[in-house]
């Protein structure tokens, strides 16, 4: 299956991204230690970018992360992932002693045309945890969560450790003896609402959060109790036999006990391009998303012709919106 062009619509849009753990991998396994990595990590990225990432809403399970932003580019989007998908490669591979990949391929981002879309991106982020048959409820989920920011008003702050200047001073023998709290800096984790919103009140976007967090939670449970009843038909419990309640979620003990290092391959389903409640707005995206792929080609393709012929600095304008990158020969 082919790879999909970076590209976005119109500045600020709204983007729900993907990133999964080598192999499924629980390599983002909720402890102490690895919440607080993903916290620095997630923080000081936004630091870097707060001037072009607005992060509203975000779900980190053992497997797979999702976050809910706005970018002002697409250049901007990948700044910010290329960033911050770096960073917890380098830290979770040293915090689990190995040296092998943490992602499995790139992330994948689609874009959010409308606030029918954004709504049910909001809705979904808080199914995970519940969907999985994990937890009750996403407050009990041990790891990080927008829920407690966005429906009780917590506040979460990341350490991270800079890396360049402790590395600088294990060279002299005053950064020695000062240890590696003395480069240990702090930055918020700042949840926005997206600029489609901004006029709501943080009250009455807290209710509304809250309003959705309910609603998918019972449709996640109801999802899964009718899921597990089929289950039991297809197991042979025949059509005229109440099937029994699912079982309990795992709890967050449970989840904290799980192997890292155990292999759960995943199916690859269709990824869409973006969403939309609306399909006049779904057909405009694709109309330009389609232009924005031909004028990337032609472009892709004079740059090769002109490298290859010995251009040093060959004059190649790639089309707005997307990022100008060419992978392949």
């Amino acid at each position: 299956m082919p790879r999909h062009l970076r590209f976005q619509s119109t500045e600020w849009s709204p983007h729900l991204i993907t990133a999964r753990c080598t192999q499924g991998q629980n390599l983002l396994s909720p402890d102490d230690e690895v919440n607080a990595l993903i916290t620095g990590a997630l923080a000081r990225s936004l630091e870097l970018h707060r001037h072009e990432i607005e992060l509203h809403h975000y779900a980190v399970l053992s497997n797979h992360l999702h976050l809910l932003l706005s970018a002002r580019d697409a250049h901007a989007k990948a700044r910010f992932m290329c960033h911050l998908s770096g960073t917890l490669a380098r830290e979770l591979c040293r915090r689990w002693g190995t040296r092998d990949h943490l992602w499995e391929g790139r992330y994948h981002s689609h874009e959010l045309l409308d606030e029918e879309a954004l709504v049910d991106a909001y809705k979904y982020l808080f199914k995970n945890s519940v969907k999985e048959g994990l937890v009750a409820h996403p407050r009990e989920w041990p790891g990080l969560h927008g829920y407690a920011q966005l429906c009780e008003g917590a506040s979460v702050v990341g350490r991270w450790l800079d890396r360049t200047r402790w590395g600088c001073a294990q060279r002299t023998q005053r950064g020695r003896a000062q240890g590696e709290e003395a480069y240990v800096r702090e930055a918020p984790v700042t949840l926005t609402r997206p600029r489609c919103w901004a006029g709501w009140a943080a009250e009455v976007f807290r209710a509304r959060c809250a309003g959705w967090c309910e609603a998918a939670v019972e449709e996640a449970r109801a999802a899964r109790a009718a899921r597990w009843a089929a289950e039991r038909r297809a197991a042979g419990g025949g059509a005229g036999v109440a099937a029994p309640p699912p079982p309990p979620p795992l709890g967050a003990e449970a989840v904290r006990a799980q192997p890292v290092f155990v292999a759960r391959p995943k199916s690859r389903s269709p990824r869409p391009l973006c969403r939309a409640g609306c399909g006049r707005r779904w057909a405009e995206f694709l109309e330009g998303y389609r232009a924005f792929a031909v004028a990337f080609k032609e472009a892709s393709g004079r740059l090769r012709a002109a490298v290859a012929a010995g251009a040093r600095l060959p004059r190649v304008a790639f089309p707005a919106g997307g990022v100008p990158l060419y992978i392949g020969s």
